[in-house]
């Protein structure tokens, strides 16, 4: 590898060069709430708290598949533990006032945002949606896929004090089962009850139904969550640097207030970050000959792309090559989303953008 093409991958693995910590604080019910927060801890900064809500049969651990966010460097997550035996889908009572008081607790340790972030899938999805109705003041967004029950039908109200919160839901189009015997609707019929319901009220969010996919968290319900928390918090939402991009199909966002960071409410379509022209001539080159003298990771031509689009490079002396090498990368990426049932407007929209310059269409 060449010393410019291995300090551009260095640089890469530096700037993601954050860990994980894991630790364990008990609430009111003395019950484990796992913590999971950037190492190392950087005192003068404001981080966003995110709440990772288990399953009906979980606890805290690992935070509902959250615990990697906090290896951002700009996030702290928690995984509270719920009694499950308690009736926590219900957001309210003791549950709700236990991850009130876990983070007003967490507050006094770490400088946090006012509100929290809140993710769910399957119980944890009924529990974050209903306990945003009830608590829409501490809440900046929620994340809830595949309940089996939502606020509709004398299941808890839908509150339109929380109409202006970002709400993601989705749920898999294989998933029809009910959730428990005497249910009205079964998960996929529920879903769509409620997103019709909440539409009607004029909320703010994004629902999808994700062919192929029973009960299991999806790759789509992970995307809508990173564009949730990218639109309710104003930070990027692929990493602490990378913005993801905000699908047209979000409803009502020009009604959210403006967001406190010098983010706006209603994030544009994120863009390839730009090289400068010296950046460039001083990269390509060293690609250009490592794409002559080995076959390069798809992985990596991806970040390279993202970072110096094709349209920046490919009328370059010796470029072929690489161009070669980008191009079955790029399709790869394609048939990959497609098989995996996420080729949607969002991956669409990145592929058009990365693969500037190399004539592929994002069909």
């Amino acid at each position: 590898m060449s010393p410019i093409f291995r300090k551009f991958a260095l640089a890469i693995i530096c700037c993601a060069a954050v860990f994980a910590d894991e630790t364990v604080i008990k609430d009111k019910q003395d019950m484990d709430c796992f913590v999971y927060t950037p190492d190392p801890i950087d005192p003068a900064k404001t981080y966003q708290l995110m709440v990772g809500v288990h399953g009906a049969r979980g606890n805290g651990k690992n935070a509902a598949g959250l615990k990697s966010w906090a290896e951002r460097g700009d996030v702290i997550v928690i995984g509270p533990s719920f009694d499950t035996n308690g009736g926590f889908q219900g957001g309210d009572g003791v549950h709700a006032e236990k991850l009130i008081a876990l983070f007003e607790t967490l507050k006094k340790t770490y400088k946090l945002r006012d509100q929290m972030f809140l993710y769910g899938f399957s119980a944890g999805s009924q529990f974050t949606h209903r306990f945003t109705m009830l608590n829409s003041k501490w809440v900046c967004g929620v994340s809830a896929h595949s309940g089996g029950s939502w606020a509709t039908d004398g299941y808890g109200e839908i509150s339109t004090t929380a109409k202006k919160i970002p709400f993601a839901i989705s749920c898999g189009e294989n998933d029809t089962q009910f959730s428990v015997a005497g249910y009205p609707y079964t998960r996929l019929d529920w879903y769509k009850h409620f997103k019709e319901e909440i539409d009607k009220k004029g909320f703010c969010y994004i629902g999808g139904t994700w062919p192929g996919v029973g009960h299991s968290a999806s790759a789509g319900a992970w995307d809508l969550t990173k564009q949730c928390f990218q639109v309710a918090t104003g930070l990027p939402g692929a990493s602490a640097t990378e913005e993801v991009v905000i699908s047209d199909a979000w409803k009502n966002l020009d009604n959210l207030p403006k967001l406190p960071s010098s983010a706006t409410a209603n994030p544009k379509p994120a863009v390839p970050n730009k090289a400068t022209q010296e950046e460039v001539d001083k990269m390509v080159p060293a690609a250009f000959k490592r794409a002559d003298a080995e076959k390069i990771p798809d992985d990596a031509l991806i970040v390279f792309m993202k970072k110096y689009p094709p349209a920046l490079w490919k009328d370059k002396p010796g470029s072929a090559k690489l161009l070669e090498q980008c191009k079955s990368a790029a399709n790869a990426w394609q048939a990959a989303a497609k098989d995996k049932n996420i080729w949607n407007d969002s991956l669409k929209q990145q592929f058009s953008q990365f693969t500037a310059g190399l004539d592929l269409k994002a069909e």
